[in-house]
C-alpha cells in the first residue's frame, strides 16, 4: 500500500512538499531551540562569567526556500570563539546542518538535524567520520566544545 500512496502523491504536481516559508519557520525554530538548550547546558559558565553567548543574524539563500535570516551562535571564552553557523535546511540525508568550529582552526564539526520531522534530533558528525553520528546531549556538547578548545590551544601554544 505504501507504494500506491507514494505514486498518488507524486502524480500531484505539488506532491507532498511543504511550503518554503513553513520549511524555514521549522528550521529557524529548531535552531533557536538548540541555542536555548546550549544556553541551559552552559548556564553555570554563563553565570560565573567564564563565557558569553552571542546570537548574530546572518542572511542565507537556499534555492528551495529563497532568502531568509537566521542566527549564528558565538560562544566566546576569553579571546577564543567557537561558532555554530547554520548552513541550511535543504541538506541531503538530514533536515538541516550547522557547522561548529573554533574560529581560526580547521575543519568544522557538523550538527545535523535528523529523524522524523515531528520529532527531529540533533547529532554530532565529524567530517572524517560522516557515517558515524553521536546524539547531541549536554555531555556530548560539552565534550565537543572542550575538544575544539583544547585542540586549538595545543596548536597555538607557546613557541620554542
Amino acid at each position: 500500500m505504501a507504494l500506491r500512496e507514494t505514486i498518488e502523491r507524486l502524480k500531484d504536481p505539488r506532491g507532498y512538499r511543504e511550503e518554503p516559508a513553513d520549511i524555514v519557520a521549522k528550521w529557524k525554530a529548531a535552531v533557536s531551540k538548540l541555542y536555548d538548550d546550549i544556553a541551559t547546558w552552559l548556564k553555570p559558565y554563563l553565570d560565573d562569567g567564564s563565557l558569553v553567548l552571542k546570537r548574530v543574524p546572518k542572511p542565507v539563500h537556499e534555492e528551495a526556500t529563497g532568502p531568509y535570516e537566521i542566527d549564528v551562535l558565538d560562544i566566546e571564552i576569553g579571546a577564543e570563539t567557537v561558532r555554530l553557523d547554520p548552513k541550511g535546511t535543504v541538506v541531503i540525508g538530514a533536515l538541516g546542518r550547522i557547522d561548529m568550529s573554533h574560529l581560526g582552526s580547521g575543519d568544522p564539526l557538523f550538527l545535523v538535524l535528523t529523524g522524523p520531522p515531528d520529532q527531529p534530533i540533533w547529532n554530532l558528525v565529524k567530517p572524517s567520520e560522516r557515517r558515524r553520528a553521536t546524539v547531541l546531549t549536554k555531555e556530548t556538547f560539552e565534550a565537543t566544545l572542550d575538544d575544539l578548545l583544547a585542540a586549538y590551544s595545543l596548536q597555538s601554544g607557546p613557541g620554542i
